[in-house]
């Protein structure tokens, strides 16, 4: 688990380090936190503590890469990734893509076993406070031979 662990951390310092398309013009960037309550399966009832560095463009549109942590009920997610979006004051909307690491423990939803974890993807959007996502991920260790893939849904309001 640790080599997958520190994987996923090295993406998402590479992803921060890739500068942003240039334009002819100087471009302004800000670190963002995220803070939301989320349920989602198979963690259950959880929360997202992250944080972004946004680009921001003309128009009021960002992007950038980010990086959170979803401890949970059943279980907890770390997300490594990349998004994109409009803001205004806060940001209003936003997609992105995560490579993420999935670990199960106490009781997680459905018939998914404890002490399991799952490396996959991530697809995640927002509208104003409302958060929803869904990722399929592989399974990468643990004894629980029924579920060699799982499919994610979480709803979630925050920022």
């Amino acid at each position: 688990m640790k080599p997958v662990l520190v994987s996923i951390i090295c993406i998402g310092l590479a992803l921060g380090a890739i500068p942003p398309d240039t334009p002819q013009t100087s471009q302004r960037s800000t670190w963002f936190p995220c803070v939301m309550t989320r349920y989602s399966t198979p963690l259950k009832l959880g929360c997202v503590l992250g944080i972004s560095k946004n680009y921001l463009q003309g128009r009021q549109q960002f992007h950038g890469p980010f990086f959170q942590l979803e401890p949970g009920f059943g279980g907890g997610k770390i997300n490594v990734g990349y998004r994109a979006g409009a803001y205004s004051f806060i940001p209003l909307f936003n997609i992105g893509l995560s490579a993420s690491l999935l670990q199960t423990w106490a009781n997680p939803l459905g018939d998914i076993e404890p002490n399991q974890t799952y490396a996959g993807l991530e697809l995640s959007g927002a509208l104003y406070v409302l958060g929803l996502n869904s990722g399929v991920f592989y399974h990468i260790s643990g004894d629980d031979n029924q579920h060699d893939w799982i499919i994610t849904l979480g709803v979630g309001a925050g920022f």
